[in-house]
């Protein structure tokens, strides 16, 4: 059986994190909905192909 992988957080790398309380306010807001229509018409015309052999 395969081990998981340990995960090392952003510490151990020597990143410091910062949590902004402000964002989760904006998490439920489309903040650029034009860019996101465009997105989806994008999407809604592409042909995806299974190439699963």
């Amino acid at each position: 059986m395969k081990q998981k992988k340990q995960l090392r957080g952003a510490a151990e790398f020597g990143v410091r994190l910062k949590v902004n309380k402000e964002l989760d306010k904006l998490s439920s807001n489309v903040l650029f909905p034009e860019k996101l229509a465009k997105a989806n018409k994008i999407l809604s015309n592409m042909k995806f192909i299974n190439q699963c052999r």
